[in-house]
């Protein structure tokens, strides 16, 4: 790099951002992080500076753009709560900083949308809402680096802490093939990706370098704690026919069943890529 490169982290507060906050403050870059409450960010010893702002509100970031770089945002919703929706969150909020940034001069935007997000973006509300802020950075004049990883193991989490509670359900019969990937190993991926010399635009299928099923998941958090295995079933067209009719009324909770039931329908391996492993994960977990 001729000069330290000045990036703008959104989504800092969460999993994932708060894993490339580290890995780019290891890089070398000087690292923004953007948060809605500064007491909520647990990277603050990586970064150079806290933006404090909401990226749904446009009025509040005002400057946040100044002397940036390069912009990665992860910003999404992890909640069946019904307000904000994933179009105030995970669309408009993303679509603000895009054209924040491109009105700015960055010269790069990486973003963290859904495995095969745009095959099923007509079939998954979240997965639609993530896709229109990828075709917003294929409009733009920006550089784009698109990653699609395939479940993170914070998603895992919730799986131990069934296990912990003493009984894991599973979608289906939980044998489809899926390799979530660490955090860690996705920001890896994308600052490599954002040190490229060619000015092509990168979209990325990504997992993490082992391939389990929900089973197999369940059957590691209950040996991890000790305990033996115990599972429940759900079916998949239950948790689909819980999507349609929550629509209506609750487009959060109805697209993350629909997500749910997705995940019975059949393998989801993408290209193996890391090196950190679920097994050290849970062993940290327990």
């Amino acid at each position: 790099m001729s000069h330290q490169q000045r990036a703008l982290v959104a989504g800092a507060t969460g999993y994932l951002g708060g894993e490339v906050v580290k890995v780019f403050h290891r890089a070398g870059y000087w690292v923004r992080a953007l948060a809605r409450d500064a007491s909520r960010l647990s990277v603050k010893d990586s970064c150079d500076d806290v933006f404090v702002g909401e990226a749904t509100k446009l009025s509040s970031l005002n400057g946040i753009m100044d002397s940036i770089d390069i912009v990665f945002s992860s910003i999404g919703l992890r909640s069946f709560s019904r307000k904000p929706t994933i179009w105030e969150v995970d669309y408009q909020a993303n679509l603000n900083l895009v054209e924040l940034a491109e009105r700015s001069g960055v010269q790069d935007f990486a973003f963290a949308s859904l495995l095969r997000g745009d095959e099923i973006r007509d079939r998954l509300a979240v997965a639609e809402a993530r896709e229109r802020v990828v075709d917003a950075l294929k409009a733009s004049e920006m550089r784009h680096t698109v990653v699609r990883p395939n479940g993170y193991f914070n998603d895992m989490r919730e799986i131990f802490d069934m296990a912990r509670r003493g009984r894991v359900w599973l979608v289906g019969s939980g044998d489809a093939r899926f390799n979530p990937i660490h955090g860690a190993d996705i920001a890896d991926v994308i600052v490599e990706q954002l040190e490229r010399t060619t000015d092509e635009d990168v979209e990325l299928e990504i997992g993490g370098p082992d391939v389990f099923t929900l089973r197999k998941v369940g059957e590691l958090a209950f040996e991890k704690l000790g305990k033996r295995p115990r599972f429940g079933k759900l079916p998949a067209w239950v948790l689909s026919a819980g999507s349609k009719l929550l629509r209506p009324f609750n487009q959060n909770a109805s697209t993350f069943l629909a997500m749910f039931s997705l995940m019975a329908e059949g393998d989801l391996v993408a290209p193996r890529v890391g090196t950190r492993h679920l097994d050290a994960f849970f062993d940290e977990l327990a």
